[in-house]
């Protein structure tokens, strides 16, 4: 048999004289594989390349590397308890994709910024009054009121205000 010659798993584990199943968990445990099997096809593998993998592993047994495996798939396990908790909260709607994220708070920027610009348009009559009757004073106090009525509404709460008691001056 040539060396560079590609065998299936059963042919794999007779030439190693192993079982096939320890093949499987050699693969899952990162042995190499020359082409990995679809659709009914089976999985290849070099026998070359699987022995120098078995020496390596060897190798770092002796020097008591022999935890790697273990630690890896305990990394890779923690990995993959984590993608299943956040699948489970996107399926929860507990997490949101950013796109959709971004296009909601895109919206609440574009109201907000609507509701500003349009404020001032909207409520040149009361400032005009109140610098009419109140002088300085007065305009400060309607941009404070009007600043506070924007920041309610944005904030959803109830649009009731209490009149501010205007002084008029008599002339």
């Amino acid at each position: 048999m040539k060396a560079t010659r590609a065998v299936t798993r059963r042919e794999l584990s007779g030439l190693l004289k192993i079982h096939m199943q320890t093949v499987t968990k050699w693969e899952q445990e990162g042995m190499p594989i020359a082409e990995r099997g679809r659709k009914g096809r089976p999985s290849l593998y070099r026998e070359v390349d699987v022995r120098a993998w078995l020496a390596a592993r060897e190798e770092a047994a002796k020097n008591g590397a022999a935890s790697d495996v273990a630690r890896e798939r305990a990394s890779k396990e923690h990995w993959q308890a984590l993608l299943a908790e956040q699948t489970h909260r996107v399926r929860a709607k507990e997490l949101l994709p950013a796109a959709e994220v971004e296009k909601a708070w895109s919206a609440e920027r574009d109201a907000i910024r609507t509701k500003i610009l349009a404020t001032w348009t909207t409520h040149t009559d009361r400032v005009h009054r109140a610098a009419t009757i109140d002088g300085l004073a007065g305009v400060e106090r309607a941009l404070k009121e009007i600043a506070y009525d924007v920041l309610r509404e944005l904030a959803g709460e109830a649009k009731e205000r209490p009149r501010a008691k205007r002084r008029r001056r008599v002339a």
